[in-house]
Formats: structure tokens, C-alpha cells, sequence
């Protein structure tokens, strides 16, 4: 609480009007060399300051240490009047000097009525005349001896937010205590902004399946570490370890295990001048790659296989697998597309991810064509260089000959070394159809090399090569070329990539009508909030939708008219679509909010 101190009646009617003058704000801690101090006081606009003196008193000693007579000054039309260093006065200001002008504490600013001459350096601290003071700190000791001499009770620290250089200490509204805030420089103390902004939002999912997913959000934020703020969020659980608010400058405010269809709030507030918050709108975690999955190589020429839409290089820094032109049949298939790519030793390894499959058999399929053998130097095995899932089948080409010539055979194993190879051997320059499998419940891996016409499509024949994963992979997900050293991999061109849970999904004939991917639909809007999703086909034949929720009910099953699907009556949440058109189908995500 503030203190006024009369001596006499006189003293008494100057002292009422003195005391409607208050230090307002005092900054004395700031950024680098101390340039931009001040002391503001604050009254009645345009009223005379005459009779007044600030005075310093410095902590080390409880004495003064400077003293500016007011005398001639009056408050702006505003009701402020500055004393500030060099760089930041103006007018009729009073200079305080350059830089580190005023102590950073423990120390003290007092207003008197009374002149500068009353108060010579070392002056010790009194409470006569006085007006109003102020004692205050950098997270300093409370002294004692400045607080009873003003008739103070409270030490104010101006690093109480752990951000001195860039706050100051304000006079509240009430007038009866002071805060802890960005300067106002002459302007009133409830003008303060928030120093904090949200900027870019962010949200990513942490897995794509046909379920119902969690995603991870972020906002960026500037102009931190400056105050202490609480950070929430009405969903998932805050996490600041890429960036704090309260201590950091610039940072990423993340939120992790938001649920897919959920939107998340993140709200920033320090209890004072900020109150901030970002929406970070839910992603639609639809696996990139859905099953059955086509790839035909459709990109440029040229072109670094990991750098396409949906492959990503994952080891190696050298001589990338590149895409080539032409495409590779074989008798029976379904007509080839797109183009193909090329593989030869030398360390870069791509990788393809889709739809994980958690029960059951994964197939893929795949046509080869190995051009050269001549830099094969490991004849006991050669090397692998197709693997379905993490490792877990892989397929071999091995020189059958010493030295080298113009025949391979072909292994397909669990493990990290060739075995069982094919008493076939196929030539150099042909044209090979290879189908391998994997069983997530069994670790049975099966293989098929050139299936005869009759057998594609349909269901699966006897296969020809065989191994056992003694560790069956509860989840496959990916597919890899690998290039190895240039003494293991041969040359090979690779195409007409297919991966399924059916053998029919792998091996489609030419008696097939029709072969969809995901791309084949488009299904909009998704998510959907007006009670109907627009379904469009490739082609005009009849559609059939049946959707079912995430614990595997179905809820719709209909054929659609004018495109359009009624889902009005489906709760907010996760489905799973099912597109059936001319016998084939494909699934996708939707989601209803």
C-alpha cells in the first residue's frame, strides 16, 4: 500500500494534489545493455510536476544514488511523464543517460515533494515528504531496510516470469499493487498485448488403418518466454518436450493420441494478457495404400523410385533404383501398364507400406526379367533382392554355374541366406512371373514361379517353393526392393507389382473385366457432416456399397442411384466402405462427423 506522509496544513494541500502523481511503471532490466530503461509516472493530464523529485536509491547501501528535479514538467495529455534512457525519450523527457542508468535490485524509486539539492548522493533512505516509492528486484532478497524505510511491504521482482529483459513492473488498476507484464511505455497498463502468437497447426496420423486411428497435433508458437503459461488441450495429452511456451521463444506445442474424427483444441493462457487458442482439424487416416494394391510403375522416366508417390527409399545412399521404360508381361496376365524399373547392385533400397495385414496370408506378385549375371561373385547363394513384409520372405537369384553363364535358379526363404533353389533354371533375357506368400498366423511361406495359364486367377495351385517363419510377424506392411553389393544382385528390370490376401487378387487373367485400386473412387465429402457421401465410379455399371463400423457390423448395404449414398442415419465415428463394381472391390475409410 502507498503512503502519504504531510508535515503541515501547507504541506497538506500541496500533498493532495502531488498525490494524485504515481509511479506508474518502471522498467529496469532490459533487453542487452540496459538502452531502453524508464521510469513513467502517471496523474492528472497536463498537471505540473512542480515541487517533485524522483530519487534512486541503491540497494548495495540504502542510499540514494541520483535525483531528477521535476521542477518545469508537466504530465502529457495522456497523464504520463518519462524519464527513460537516451534512445527511447522524446520532448520535454527527462534523460536518464544511455544505458544502466538504473540499478536492477534489490533497490528502489521514490517520488518526494521536495529538490533534487534535498537529495546528494549517498542521502540515506527516508519516508519524509515522500509521495510514492516503489522497491524492487531481479529475484534479489527482499531489503529490509529500503522496505521499512519507504513504509513498503512488498519487494516486486521484475523477473518473476523469468522474463526481466522483456517485462516491466506496472501499477494494477486498482492502484495497490504492482504486476509482472509487457511494458506499456507510455501508454495505460491495461494496454498491454500478448506477446505470444499460435502460428502453424498441424496434424499427422499415427497409423492408417480401416479402424479408427490416433493422430498427433501440433502448433507452432512465437514470442515465448516471457511469462509463465498453462497449456491444455480438450483432447490427447499435451506434450512439450519440441517446445514450451513458458521458457522457450519459438517451439512446437504437440498433443499426441488425439482419436481420428476428433478435432483438438490446444488453449494457451497465462492468466493475464493472453488467452489464445488453435483448432487443429482431425486427418482422415486412410491407409496410403490399400489392398489389393497395383503397382504398374506409371512415372517418369528416369525418375528415383524412392522419390515417387508411394515408394521411399529406406537404406543406402548410392545409385537409386531408377524407373526404366517399356513394361514386362507374362501369358495369362491381365495386360501391363505404366512402365518398369531397373536393379542392380549398389546399396539403395526401396520400400512400398500398405494396409497391414493382421491375419491370414499376404501375396504379392511380380514380373522379372534378369538381363545380366556376369557380376555375380557369391555363387553359393547370389542374393536376395524382393522381400515381402519386415524381412520376413525373401527371394533369391542364384547363379547355377561356375563361372558364371546365362541360367539362375531361385530360392525363398525366411532367413538371411539362399537354400532350396529350384531345380528349374531359367534364362537370362526371359520374362519370369513370381508369386511368394506369407502367413501371419503360421509363418508358412509359400512360392510360385511362371503358374501355369490355367491357374491364374481363382484360387491358389500346389506351390513350388516352401519355407517357415519359426517367428511368424503378427503384421506385414510393406514390400521392399533391395540392392545389394554388386557381387550378389544382377541386373533386373521389375514390373507389374501386385500385393492381396487372395491369390485371385495377385494373379488376375485376361479373362479379368476389370482391375480396381482405391484411386478407382472418388468418395466426397469425406468426412462428411450433411448426411450423404458422393460416390463416383470409372466407369457407369452399377455400384453396390456396404459399410460396416469399426467392430465389423454392417450398417449399410445398398446399391446406389445418381452417385449418392444416404448416411444419415450412421452415428458420428469410423466406417469402413465397401465398393463392389462388376464383381470386384475395393475398401476405403469414411468418416462421419
Amino acid at each position: 500500500m502507498k503512503k502519504l506522509y504531510f508535515l503541515c496544513l501547507t504541506v497538506l494541500v500541496t500533498s493532495l494534489s502531488f498525490g494524485q502523481v504515481v509511479i506508474n511503471e518502471i522498467d529496469a532490466d532490459t533487453p542487452g545493455t540496459d538502452m531502453a530503461e524508464f521510469i513513467e509516472l502517471k496523474g492528472t493530464p497536463n498537471a505540473s510536476l512542480d515541487g517533485l523529485v524522483v530519487v534512486l536509491y541503491n540497494g548495495s547501501n540504502d542510499q540514494s544514488y541520483a535525483a531528477f528535479d521535476l521542477d518545469g514538467k508537466t504530465l502529457d495529455a495522456n497523464g504520463f511523464f518519462i524519464l527513460g534512457n537516451t534512445s527511447i525519450i522524446s520532448g520535454t523527457d527527462i534523460d536518464l543517460g544511455a544505458s544502466n542508468s538504473l540499478q536492477n535490485g534489490a533497490d528502489a524509486v521514490a517520488l518526494y515533494t521536495a529538490n533534487d539539492t534535498d537529495f546528494p548522493s549517498n542521502t540515506p533512505v527516508t519516508s519524509v515528504n515522500l509521495v510514492d516509492a516503489i522497491v524492487y528486484g531481479t529475484g534479489d532478497a527482499d531489503d529490509m531496510e529500503l522496505l521499512n524505510g519507504l513504509g513498503e511491504t512488498v519487494q516486486y521482482d521484475e523477473s518473476l516470469n523469468s522474463a526481466s529483459d522483456s517485462e516491466s513492473l506496472q501499477l494494477n488498476m486498482a492502484g495497490t499493487a504492482y504486476e509482472t507484464k509487457v511494458p506499456t511505455f507510455r501508454d495505460s497498463n491495461d494496454a498491454a498485448v500478448c506477446e505470444l502468437s499460435l502460428t502453424t497447426t498441424g496434424a499427422v496420423c499415427d497409423a492408417s488403418t480401416a479402424g479408427t486411428d490416433t493422430y498427433t497435433a501440433t502448433v507452432d508458437f512465437a514470442g515465448g518466454g516471457t511469462t509463465i503459461y498453462t497449456v491444455s488441450a480438450d483432447s490427447g495429452v499435451v506434450d512439450l518436450s519440441a517446445g514450451d511456451p513458458s521458457i522457450d521463444a519459438t517451439g512446437t506445442i504437440t498433443v499426441t493420441g488425439v482419436a481420428e474424427g476428433t478435432d483438438v483444441i490446444i488453449t494457451v493462457q497465462d492468466g493475464a494478457l493472453c488467452d489464445l487458442s488453435a483448432t487443429i482439424f482431425t486427418p482422415e487416416c486412410i491407409p496410403s495404400n490399400t489392398l489389393p494394391l497395383y503397382e504398374g510403375f506409371d512415372y517418369t522416366i528416369g525418375e528415383d523410385l524412392g522419390n515417387t508417390t508411394n515408394w521411399t527409399n529406406y537404406s543406402g545412399s548410392d545409385n537409386p533404383i531408377d524407373v526404366v521404360s517399356g513394361s514386362l508381361s507374362y501369358p495369362g496376365l491381365l495386360a501391363s501398364t505404366g512402365n518398369a524399373v531397373f536393379l542392380e547392385g549398389g546399396f539403395i533400397d526401396s520400400q512400398i507400406e500398405f494396409t497391414p495385414v493382421t491375419a491370414g496370408e499376404v501375396y504379392a506378385s511380380f514380373i522379372i526379367n534378369v538381363s545380366d549375371l556376369s557380376n555375380i561373385t557369391d555363387l553359393t547363394d547370389g542374393g536376395y533382392f524382393a522381400i515381402l513384409g519386415n524381412f520376413d520372405a525373401r527371394l533369391w537369384v542364384h547363379p547355377d554355374t561356375d563361372p558364371v553363364g546365362t541360367t539362375y535358379d531361385i530360392a525363398l526363404t525366411n532367413g538371411s541366406s539362399g537354400s532350396n533353389f529350384t531345380t528349374t533354371k531359367y534364362n537370362v533375357g526371359d520374362n519370369v512371373f513370381v508369386v511368394m506368400s506369407y502367413n501371419v498366423d503360421t509363418g508358412a511361406i509359400n512360392g510360385w514361379i511362371n503358374p501355369a495359364g490355367a491357374d491364374l486367377g481363382g484360387s491358389a495351385p500346389a506351390a513350388l517353393l516352401t519355407d517357415t517363419d519359426g517367428s511368424p510377424n503378427p503384421s506385414v506392411n510393406l514390400f521392399s526392393l533391395r540392392q545389394d553389393s554388386t557381387g550378389e544382385t544382377p541386373a533386373i528390370t521389375f514390373d507389374e507389382l501386385r500385393i492381396g490376401t487372395s491369390w485371385n487378387d495377385v494373379t488376375p487373367n485376361t479373362l479379368s473385366t476389370n482391375e480396381f485400386t482405391a484411386d478407382s473412387f472418388k468418395v466426397y465429402p469425406n468426412p462428411s457432416a450433411t448426411g450423404y457421401v458422393n460416390i463416383v465410379g470409372a466407369q457407369n455399371d452399377q455400384i453396390s456399397v456396404a459399410v460396416y463400423d469399426v467392430l465389423g457390423k454392417q450398417v449399410i448395404n445398398e446399391g446406389l442411384t445418381n452417385e449418392r449414398l444416404n448416411v444419415a442415419s450412421l452415428n458420428a465415428g469410423v466406417y469402413v466402405l465397401k465398393i463392389t463394381q462388376n464383381n470386384a472391390s475395393v475398401t476405403k475409410k469414411l468418416v462421419i462427423k
